[in-house]
């Protein structure tokens, strides 16, 4: 389907000014915009700040999520600790080790509060098991 886009010139409906483009040239009064026409008009400048912004692994959001990710991760691990000691088998403070130096810090205020306690959570439980 074609599309009559103004009385003059190319532009939307209604256009104002004077006569431009293939109308003008032929001295008619309107002009049918074709497919490219239209492909060429509806494309819109790309703000790439806003693509970049996009892409940002560091955003404050991602490191909350990955500070949670991590936080849940070590309670379960804390978890795995203490079903391991009550049963009799010896547990795997090496992994909890590696959870806590690499857990990553939130960008959130009250998170950084819980990972916090979470952090000294698991520090204790390796010291208290470290020692025997």
């Amino acid at each position: 389907m074609t599309r009559v886009s103004g009385l003059r010139g190319s532009g939307p409906v209604g256009g104002i000014g004077g006569r431009t483009g293939p109308a003008a040239a032929a001295g008619g009064g309107f002009t049918i915009t074709t497919q490219s026409q239209q492909a060429a008009i509806a494309v819109a400048p790309v703000d790439m700040a806003g693509l970049i912004s996009l892409q940002d692994e560091d955003g404050p959001v991602r490191r909350d999520r990955a500070a949670h990710r991590a936080g849940e991760q070590t309670l379960g691990s804390l978890a795995a600790l203490q079903a391991a000691l009550l049963g009799g088998a010896r547990p795997d403070l090496d992994a909890l080790r590696q959870m806590i130096e690499n857990m990553p810090r939130p960008a959130d205020p009250a998170l950084q509060t819980v990972i916090g306690a979470i952090r000294l959570r698991a520090r204790v439980e390796l010291a208290r098991h470290e020692r025997l």
